[in-house]
């Protein structure tokens, strides 16, 4: 990293400090925004910075505790049924970016591209990752929190503040949370889904807000079926992980077929994996990079002994 970097980063870290000791004055306030406008690097640098300090508070609070990744069932591990997690999985997979909603904005939009993933951080110092193909609509106010989840998929690391509620809303379905980790999904042909990592959060149509909440703790998942009753089941451990592998760029397949993972992979990149309809049943498990298909192709057909071919924007897996 240049010089030039280095001391961008720790003026963007003093001023992450100065900030989370308490209020600026008017004047201070007035020069860290002119330091934000001054430089596009200025605005990433902040946003790291406050990314840092959000994430030292919860390992201070042990909140965050290093979890293994292990399979749900070792008897799943076989030769002809599994790819271990290598190469393919080596590199980060998505373009991070980052974006600071600045204090006072009555409201923001922020998206993703197919493959892009971007950390938010919010004016109560929440932060939300947003997933690839991803778009988020904030509206802050002194007596709410309001996210709307336009589509994609986002993790909400939300901070305490009991007296301004932060409610997510996905479609005809809206999530409550105090102080919690979760994230919701609204992909197209998929029922609104929620997983919860820490906390309690509170889930309830928006036509009918007369109606009781459905609430999820951690480690469970909560789906919002199209003309159905919200629904919650336990999530193990292991998966929960796997579910947020995203956040590291890579996808997590545990014997999925072979169908499924090419539909998976189909979000986060313009290159299509093509499966033949006699093999779709086949299946995989491992830990891939998620912005390479053609690895991910290649791979499965090594282990699984068929046959690839690259052609443009797309990759065949097939059988001789």
């Amino acid at each position: 990293m240049s010089s030039a970097n280095h001391e961008i980063d720790r003026i963007a870290a003093g001023w992450a400090a100065r900030r989370d000791l308490g209020s600026l004055s008017a004047e201070a306030q007035a020069e860290f925004e002119s330091w934000l406008a001054a430089d596009i690097r200025h605005l990433g640098a902040y946003g790291r910075a406050e990314a840092v300090l959000c994430r030292l508070e919860r390992l201070n609070a042990g909140a965050l505790e290093p979890v293994k990744y292990e399979p749900a069932c070792e008897a799943r591990w076989t030769r002809r049924g599994v790819l271990l997690a290598g190469g393919a999985a080596a590199g980060v997979a998505a373009t991070v970016g980052f974006y600071l909603v600045r204090e006072g904005a009555p409201e923001a939009t922020v998206s993703t591209q197919i493959g892009q993933m971007r950390e938010v951080l919010l004016p109560d110092n929440s932060i939300v990752s947003l997933n690839t193909n991803s778009e988020i609509s904030v509206r802050f106010s002194r007596e709410a929190r309001n996210i709307i989840l336009l589509k994609g998929e986002a993790l909400f690391d939300v901070a305490k503040d009991r007296v301004r509620p932060f409610v997510v809303c996905a479609g005809d379905t809206s999530v409550r949370a105090v102080g919690t980790s979760f994230t919701v999904s609204h992909l197209p042909q998929k029922p609104i889904q929620v997983l919860v990592k820490e906390g309690v959060v509170e889930l309830q149509r928006i036509d009918t807000p007369q109606a009781l909440p459905v609430r999820a703790s951690a480690n469970i998942q909560a789906v919002a079926p199209p003309g159905a009753p919200i629904v919650t089941v336990a999530v193990p451990e292991n998966r929960l992980v796997r579910d947020l592998e995203w956040q590291n760029g890579r996808i997590a397949l545990d014997n999925e077929t072979l169908k499924n993972a090419a539909s998976e992979f189909a979000r986060y990149s313009e290159v299509h994996i093509v499966v033949d309809v006699s093999i779709s049943n086949r299946t995989v498990t491992g830990l891939f990079a998620a912005n390479d298909p053609v690895g991910f192709a290649r791979a499965a057909a090594s282990v699984l002994k068929l046959q690839t071919e690259v052609k443009g924007d797309e990759v065949r897996i097939f059988e001789e």
